[in-house]
């Protein structure tokens, strides 16, 4: 979560665990025929795990920001070949290697689908555009490879703007504190609203069974989009270290703002809310702005010190892994479970709570182990063999 001479920060590395057993717990655990009623506490949280992919947006503009940019001068002096190559470094081996071992379970899901010629005709050009991190631009790129890769596109191009989005966002500071921190907070304020705009549309047009696959697709995966959330993470790193620089009263206001907002969120669960679709977007994006504020270098102590935990550091290093896995190895988890004689899988959660119990365990188990056997070495070996350096 750091580079040289930036020190890491524990609890922001911790949450991506939580944001991405939330995702998977949406993707497994929702929907009408998951066994959970829509009135259950459960339902509700794995529901609001659908958001976690905005959380890892909005963090990733955060922590890139904070490790690359956080004085004017750093943001000014990026080295952008450096930059592109660290993060190709960080996300591509990972992502590469999910989607390999996704070619049997989707191969087959096409064949099935479309036939032996139809999936000879789909299944190539979308593999490419999905190894090239496109799928996210247009639903056609899709072809149904790896379902969590979309968001790697949408990333892929926050890289590639994020130099330039740096020296653009050096205005915060510049000029008298409190007026930059104004000017911020609408910013985020605005950001927040487009982003649940577009969820809300998106929700309007799948109720009323409206025929727009491609731009229900653009309301919720388009990377122009979606670089809101990523822009609104820069926004936070920077206002808030703005904050933090004025001293002890400054940072505990905020500390005390964000808990407000940060116990807000949690209350809505115990009482067992649940926003429509748009506001709750709305209300997350503000949400996982004071989280990740709290979890920074300044806040409250005792927060850092538990979220500081090394298993839960590691945890959310192998949070990666989770996230990208979760698709393949629920298929192949259901494939095994059904050969071993456990019986068959069918969409009712509870009904085969043992199976998810054990698919749960071994997705954390092996994505521990991808995160050491794969991830850290091959980002290791690319960081240190630059293309340009004639090392590789």
């Amino acid at each position: 979560m750091g580079i040289a001479g930036r020190p890491k920060i524990g609890p922001l590395t911790s949450f991506r665990f939580f944001a991405a057993i939330g995702v998977v717990m949406c993707h497994f655990l929702t929907g009408p025929d998951s066994g959970f009623g829509q009135d259950s506490r459960f339902h509700l949280v794995a529901t609001y795990g659908s958001m976690g992919v905005s959380f890892f947006f909005i963090l990733s503009g955060y922590i890139l920001t904070y490790n690359y940019a956080g004085t004017p001068e750093r943001s000014q002096s990026i080295n952008v070949r450096s930059f592109w190559w660290k993060r190709f470094a960080r996300v591509y081996p990972l992502y590469l290697f999910a989607l390999l071992i996704d070619i049997p379970i989707n191969t087959a899901h096409s064949i099935a689908v479309h036939g032996a010629y139809g999936a000879a005709i789909r299944l190539g050009p979308t593999f490419l555009t999905n190894a090239l991190l496109l799928q996210a631009w247009c639903s056609p790129f899709f072809g149904g490879w790896n379902p969590p890769g979309w968001t790697l596109s949408a990333e892929a191009f926050f890289y590639f703007g994020f130099p330039s989005l740096a020296r653009r966002s050096a205005w915060i500071h510049r000029g008298g504190w409190k007026t930059a921190i104004a000017k911020s907070a609408g910013l985020l304020f605005l950001g927040a609203a487009v982003l649940g705009v577009a969820d809300w549309w998106a929700a309007q047009l799948t109720a009323k069974a409206i025929q727009s696959p491609n731009l229900i697709y653009f309301l919720q995966r388009n990377p122009l989009l979606n670089t809101a959330l990523f822009a609104m993470g820069m926004i936070l790193c920077l206002a808030e270290q703005r904050i933090r620089r004025q001293g002890a009263r400054a940072s505990e206001w905020l500390n005390a703002i964000c808990g407000i907002g940060v116990v807000a969120g949690f209350a809505d669960i115990a009482l067992n809310h649940a926003f429509t679709r748009g506001p709750r977007t709305f209300f997350g994006c503000l949400f996982f702005c004071a989280l990740i504020a709290l979890g920074s270098a300044g806040g409250p102590v005792w927060f850092l010190k538990v979220l500081s935990w090394n298993p839960l550091v590691l945890l959310g290093e192998a949070s990666y892994a989770v996230y990208l896995l979760q698709f393949p190895l629920f298929d192949y988890s259901k494939q095994l479970w059904t050969a071993a004689g456990l019986g068959k899988i069918d969409p009712s959660a509870q009904s085969n709570l043992p199976f998810y119990l054990v698919y749960m365990t071994v997705l954390i188990g092996v994505s521990v182990l991808v995160f050491k056997a794969l991830e850290q070495p091959a980002r290791s070996f690319l960081q240190k063999h630059k293309p340009w350096s004639g090392r590789l």
